[in-house]
């Protein structure tokens, strides 16, 4: 059964609740990690997370199983059917990491690199890019960062309805691993990130391309090299170190013709490039701000050619 397998992460779509999803894992019938997102109670969500963390599944069934609060369910109840859907073979086990897919076909999008909590720089670039034509804008993680304005800077993004991905700092206060001395994200800043995708994939000009920050998507728990799109990141990252070990180039071009995607967007090295390689473009996205001029990259397929420009205000 899938619920005596080694450390398996799910995800379950809530139904009658605040949560809109819990996020747990089991590891050989025992549950731990669990995590009520979306909504609700964070101290009575905290609260279930200790008592049932590390108990037999049967037992945590035992406990929650018909608990009502509202619609004839309850954050608990709700709980014990994604147990029951994991026993039944119903609720499969989650992807490594979370992808997000926009089918959408676009012509120009608007890129921004680490913005470490800068609403002000968000604004100003946001607004360059309209005037610039650009159809959608990207933001490619590290959203957050050093910063006391980490939280209006989420809410801009959301305000804005900005696509964005997740990056390590993210990661970081997502899961309750703070910077000192700054302020502390909301339940609900911390609930965003989490639920925001480590890879976005999206058209351009007919060409897919996938967007991510950097390595700590491999080090995720449970990453898998079968992924869509692990290959790219595993390249990008691990075989040619973001691009800056060009002997290893001609390995690289060996494995293009096995990628899904066309363009490989990152942004941990925080420095701006374009490459390339084997028949597809890897570009790297700078920083936001923080430098002389803030700047923002242009993408664009002009004639079937990858067009891409670093924009400063």
């Amino acid at each position: 059964m899938a619920a005596n397998r080694k450390n398996q992460r799910y995800v379950y779509k809530t139904q009658g609740v605040c949560p809109l999803e819990i996020h747990f894992q089991i590891d050989q019938g025992f549950l731990s990690d669990i995590r009520f997102v979306g909504g609700g109670c964070p101290g009575n969500a905290h609260l279930v997370n200790r008592l049932l963390k590390g108990r037999q599944l049967d037992e945590v069934l035992e406990i929650v199983n018909g608990i009502d609060c509202r619609n004839g369910t309850s954050c608990p109840d709700q709980l014990a059917s994604a147990i029951k859907a994991v026993a039944d073979g119903q609720l499969s086990p989650a992807a490594s990491f979370l992808l997000a897919e926009d089918p959408i076909l676009k012509t120009r999008i608007g890129l921004i690199g680490e913005l470490a909590g800068n609403p002000h720089g968000l604004k100003n670039m946001v607004s360059a890019m309209s005037e610039a034509g650009v159809e959608a804008v990207v933001c490619l993680g590290n959203l957050t960062g050093e910063s006391t304005q980490n939280q209006q800077t989420l809410k801009s993004i959301r305000k804005l309805k900005i696509q964005a991905i997740q990056g390590q700092s993210d990661w970081n206060y997502a899961n309750g691993t703070e910077i000192p001395l700054f302020p502390p994200l909301d339940h609900q800043g911390r609930d965003w990130l989490v639920q925001l995708p480590q890879v976005l994939s999206f058209l351009v000009g007919g060409k897919k391309c996938i967007a991510f920050f950097g390595d700590f998507i491999q080090k995720l728990p449970g990453y898998s090299d079968y992924e869509p799109y692990a290959l790219e990141v595993n390249m990008v990252c691990g075989l040619t170190d973001f691009m800056r070990d060009e002997t290893v180039f001609p390995a690289l071009e060996a494995m293009t013709p096995q990628f899904h995607a066309d363009i490989v967007l990152f942004s941990q090295t925080r420095k701006w490039g374009h490459w390339h390689v084997g028949g597809k473009d890897f570009i790297s996205v700078g920083p936001a701000t923080g430098e002389v001029s803030p700047s923002w990259g242009l993408l664009e397929v002009i004639s079937g050619k990858i067009e891409f420009s670093r924009m400063q205000l």
